[in-house]
């Protein structure tokens, strides 16, 4: 009896033992559970952020110092008015002397350098060159379409050597974005309905429609106008 007394206490010590056990690896994995917290990729922000209906002057929020502008967004539309750039001067500051060539990165909504050359626009008398950086993988065609209507999957034509610039009567067999009117009122007016594709990596990354390159859209005379270059751009990245 004293024999069978002590196995039953035994048996119930293993028992208690293996319950305890069991509840010890039940708490353990659900600590370990609770402590694994889900990994959500940030969402990309790019470097000047414009919300819905804001415009954002750029010349307090570039990262840039020489980049002058505003940008406003409406939906998924991006609008980019008077954009330019100015030279630097020897002592790292932004001059008052606008640069031949501006760099603007649509991705990140703001200007760039040309160390970081993406995408291009010319800002020399009677030349509007807009060209991509195709050893980046940025190309450039283009569509004769509404900016509204064009889509990722449409049909577009391979811009030569990825540059689009001036087409005029000079130059028949040049197709650019814009028109060059010559004598006698020297105008540069872009083409209408032509929407400019950058591709990256063969992929269609973003419409661009070229609007004007006169200060606030409007030229300051018929005859030869000389308040450009400020660059009028809309712009929507396709997803």
């Amino acid at each position: 009896m004293k024999n069978y007394t002590i196995k039953l206490k035994m048996n119930r010590l293993f028992t208690t033992a293996a319950l305890l056990c069991a509840l010890s690896l039940g708490f353990t994995s659900c600590s370990k559970d609770d402590d694994k917290v889900e990994q959500v990729e940030p969402e990309y922000q790019a470097k000047v952020m414009v919300k819905d209906g804001e415009t954002v002057d750029l010349t307090k929020v570039s990262k840039t110092i020489n980049t002058q502008g505003t940008i406003k967004r409406t939906g998924n539309t991006y609008s980019l008015r008077n954009f330019k750039q100015f030279t630097i001067g020897e002592d790292g500051k932004a001059t008052t002397t606008a640069a031949q060539t501006y760099y603007f990165d649509f991705k990140e909504n703001d200007g760039l350098n040309a160390s970081d050359f993406i995408v291009s626009f010319n800002a020399k008398s009677s030349n509007v060159d807009l060209i991509t950086n195709n050893v980046k993988g940025y190309t450039l065609s283009f569509i004769d379409k509404a900016f509204e209507d064009v889509k990722s999957t449409d049909q577009f034509t391979s811009a030569s050597n990825n540059l689009l610039g001036l087409q005029s009567s000079y130059a028949p067999n040049v197709i650019g974005w814009a028109n060059y009117t010559g004598q006698p009122n020297h105008q540069v007016l872009a083409v209408a309905n032509r929407t400019i594709i950058i591709s990256k990596e063969g992929k269609p990354f973003f419409k661009i429609r070229m609007n004007n390159v006169y200060e606030n859209e409007t030229m300051n005379r018929e005859i030869a106008p000389n308040n450009y270059f400020f660059y009028s751009i809309d712009y929507q990245e396709f997803k």
